[in-house]
């Protein structure tokens, strides 16, 4: 870490577990789709074609993905995204009804959001690390990603698909924590990087 001003120094991580248990197959059954669909998507940050382009049908309510959690406490969950036909998605927690958090693709700027702290970061190329984090009470369903029509969309935005718009994700994950650590691919079970 260079940026202290001085001689460098190694920068550390605590341990952490990504509790998403299928962090970039967002077409496994793990992931229940609401309003929307999955298809094989572009490069991800990670240099492979392993990304997702979620793509809204044409039903007026919702189009999320979320993927089944029981965890609650400091919480840290993230995951890359880069604009496709869409550039607005959000995250929103289901046991609280007023957390949410907006993500501005286009720009790479934080929209309205509220009970979350939420945090974008470029990645280069398009591709931006949306995070959020909260301190939940209740065991939560935290990873929950919806495509939404503005920066200031409300929770859980109703609107009408048109059936193939959408955008690029990758790379989801979920740790106790009241901040982010760097990314933990998972592949069917959860995965833990030691210190």
């Amino acid at each position: 870490d260079y940026t202290g001003g001085g001689c460098p120094h190694i920068l550390a991580e605590p341990q952490r577990t990504n509790l998403i248990t299928y962090s970039e197959d967002f077409s496994n059954s793990y992931w229940t789709k609401s309003g929307a669909s999955v298809t094989s998507g572009i490069v991800s940050p990670d240099g492979t074609t392993n990304s997702f382009k979620l793509v809204e049908d044409t039903s007026t309510g919702r189009h999320e993905i979320q993927a089944p959690s029981s965890s609650s406490g400091n919480l840290s969950t993230s995951f890359f995204a880069k604009k496709g036909e869409n550039s607005f998605i959000q995250i929103t927690n289901s046991e609280d009804a007023n957390a949410y958090a907006n993500f501005d693709l286009n720009s790479g700027v934080l929209g309205s959001s509220n009970v979350f702290t939420p945090t974008i970061i470029d990645y280069g190329n398009g591709w931006y690390r949306c995070i959020a984090t909260i301190n939940a009470p209740l065991a939560i369903n935290f990873a929950r990603i919806g495509l939404i029509t503005s920066s200031t969309s409300a929770r859980v935005e109703s609107y009408t698909g048109n059936g193939s718009s959408g955008l690029y994700i990758y790379g989801a994950q979920l740790e106790a924590g009241t901040y982010p650590t760097s990314y933990i691919p998972t592949s069917g079970s959860a995965v833990t990087r030691n210190k």
